[in-house]
């Protein structure tokens, strides 16, 4: 018998694996551009969340802990997505 606990990691897991393989066939069609990036990021983003709230446990954790962990995951996306874009604009 499962638990619910138990369900919300296995459906974690199938959309972090599903999140990977969408961006993985982004990245092998040789998409490119700042909406493919920006996608890839985001995907990479909601991942990183479901991995800190999920597999991490700081969904019990007190809410300033969880801002701050997600604040850090958003600044590192954002600071990608910003090389991204200079480096195209660039061109």
């Amino acid at each position: 018998m499962t638990s619910p606990t138990m369900r919300r990691i296995t459906h974690a897991w199938i959309a972090l694996v599903v999140l990977t393989l969408a961006s993985m066939a982004a990245a092998r069609a040789g998409a490119t551009g700042l909406i493919v990036d920006g996608v890839v990021l985001a995907a990479a983003v909601f991942k990183g969340r479901w991995m800190l709230l999920d597999f991490l446990k700081l969904r019990t954790v007190p809410p300033v802990w969880r801002t701050l962990m997600f604040s850090w995951l958003l600044l590192i996306a954002a600071t990608s997505f910003a090389a991204a874009a200079m480096s195209l604009l660039r061109t």
